[in-house]
């Protein structure tokens, strides 16, 4: 319903705004393209921790895709549809949809608008809102990015329902030790020779030892957020050896390569239909991935395009890309349907990263299960140990 209501608002203004409708394209022709100067990475250093918590979420991101898709399949002018945006949701989308405006008001075109914004808007979808207004089909371009974004969403929510429980039992569990070794300090020694009565078996006590037992956990806990993030972000090149050896590990390496190759086939698929030319195509594709292991291979994949080999060879040329994706790609090209190819395999390698995605979660929570036994099969097993010592103090 909200989707006509604002169909019918946008028809009612195109006649008045059709000749304007082009302003995005004409002035977008003149601008290089925009190529973070690392993967992955925005044009724009001025935004401080928006580039951690700043970016629109998926549910917002997916309604303005689809906002934009309508408008622009109905040539409504970009100001008018960016006037609406700067009405509506958030304090933060309103003030970006304003910043917009001003930007296409001072002659930059949408994508370079939306790059302004440091990190609220994707990466890949600004890269495929440029090549959109470089060869036209900006309301394809957003509709498919609406389904993506939406299919994101679906299978974030799930991995986020499958894992959620077992986390709260891990919570759970982590307050209970608390409150045993808080217990453990009411415990006295019988003597100022004997030790008093240990029921944790590590010696922790009071508020003392909850301090020293919270510590520890964040410290380990800590160190593997570290860890996980600095393998997100390739610290010292990490993907170059990690890549190669999980990714043929079940489930792990299935959702590491699978939404790599999802990325990489859809961003193809649709730079090709909007007929965007090969290397630029093939360069924002891979970037696309955000695998910097695949990224490595960009400069040998442009020299190959340069040459005059086809796509598959190309993206072969480096011999990172698996096999199985480089024959698709083949067949596509030799039936000459090779931007619907992609679109077909982006899907399949969509629902294969999906369905990892909640084999992972189980598998998640059954390592959190399995971490919690062996909390309370150590916290009994010391226990037993600290009574079976007690009981021999009394024997003869």
């Amino acid at each position: 319903m909200a989707e006509q209501v604002l169909f019918l608002h946008y028809t009612t203004q195109a006649n008045l705004d059709r000749s304007r409708k082009n302003r995005s394209r004409m002035t977008s022709t003149t601008i290089p393209a925009l190529v973070p100067s690392q993967p992955g990475g925005e044009s724009s250093n001025s935004h401080g921790l928006e580039r951690i918590f700043g970016g629109i979420s998926l549910k917002a991101l997916e309604a303005f895709c689809r906002r934009m898709a309508i408008g622009t399949k109905s040539g409504v002018d970009l100001l008018r549809m960016l006037g609406l945006e700067a009405k509506t949701g958030s304090q933060r989308h309103r003030e970006v949809a304003q910043n917009m405006i001003d930007a296409l008001r001072n002659g930059h075109s949408l994508s370079e608008s939306m790059a302004q914004q440091g990190h609220y808007f994707p990466g890949l979808l600004v890269k495929m809102i440029d090549a959109g207004e470089h060869a036209g089909g900006m309301d394809r371009i957003f509709r498919e990015m609406a389904d993506y974004y939406h299919d994101l969403k679906q299978t974030r929510s799930a991995f986020i329902s499958q894992i959620t429980f077992p986390v709260i039992q891990l919570g759970l569990a982590f307050l209970i030790a608390c409150g045993a070794i808080f217990m453990n300090g009411f415990f006295a020694s019988g003597s100022s020779q004997d030790k008093p009565y240990d029921i944790t078996g590590v010696g922790l006590r009071g508020v003392t030892g909850v301090l020293i037992f919270t510590s520890l956990a964040t410290i380990f806990f800590g160190s593997l957020a570290v860890v996980a993030f600095g393998v997100w972000k390739n610290w010292f090149g990490c993907h170059k050896t990690l890549v190669p050896l999980v990714r043929n590990v079940p489930v792990i390496g299935t959702v590491l390569t699978t939404t790599a190759l999802s990325r990489l086939s859809m961003t193809l698929s649709m730079m090709l239909g909007a007929g965007v030319d090969a290397k630029r195509s093939v360069r924002d594709s891979l970037l696309s991935t955000g695998n910097y292991y695949y990224i490595a291979g960009l400069e040998t994949t442009l020299s190959a395009i340069g040459k005059g080999k086809s796509f598959a060879e190309a993206l072969d040329a480096p011999k990172l890309l698996p096999e199985e994706f480089i024959q698709n790609v083949e067949v596509g090209e030799m039936s000459g349907s090779d931007s619907e190819s992609l679109e077909r395999m982006a899907v399949v390698y969509r629902e294969k990263a999906q369905l990892a995605l909640k084999q992972l979660a189980i598998l998640s929570g059954f390592a959190v299960w399995m971490f919690i036994a062996a909390m309370i099969i150590t916290a009994i097993f010391m226990s037993a140990l600290q009574y079976i010592k007690l009981l021999n103090e009394f024997l003869p």
